[in-house]
């Protein structure tokens, strides 16, 4: 008689590495670093972001939908464990659409308009909002 335990414990391994592949298991990860690239645009510019994702959600506690949004009647709906959308999927790079902005007004409106506002309150002198450089990387 063949034993059932090397094969429950063979397929649960299995089924435990496919969800890892998949992502199943820690769908809700947040990465480090998201590199904001400008691979979107007819030229580019400026070199890329690497924002700096984990530290803003954690350290600084910047709540998830005070970037990932998802607008019906005015108002952001998405919440935590929702589905997130590369930012380009709403927000077209080359043009701005009704209320809709482009990509590039979006990200500064949101990412220097926080900073902006983390100066003014005296919360932090070192958000940088003023030059390219501050987070911008230099085009290689």
């Amino acid at each position: 008689m063949i034993s059932k335990k090397p094969v429950v414990c063979f397929g649960g391994l299995l089924a435990g590495l496919f969800f890892f592949a998949a992502g199943g298991l820690t769908g809700n990860e947040i990465p480090d670093f998201i590199e904001l690239d400008q691979d979107v645009y007819k030229s580019n510019r400026k070199g890329p972001v690497a924002f700096e994702h984990q530290m803003h959600a954690e350290d600084y506690e910047v709540a998830c939908n005070k970037c990932h949004h998802i607008y019906k009647d005015g108002n952001n709906v998405w919440k935590e464990g929702d589905p997130v959308q590369k930012c380009e999927a709403c927000h077209d790079p080359s043009e701005s659409k009704g209320d809709i902005k482009k990509l590039r007004l979006a990200f500064h409106k949101n990412c220097k308009g926080c900073h902006k506002e983390l100066k003014k309150e005296g919360i932090s002198d070192e958000a940088p909002y003023r030059r390219c450089s501050d987070c911008h990387e230099k085009k290689s």
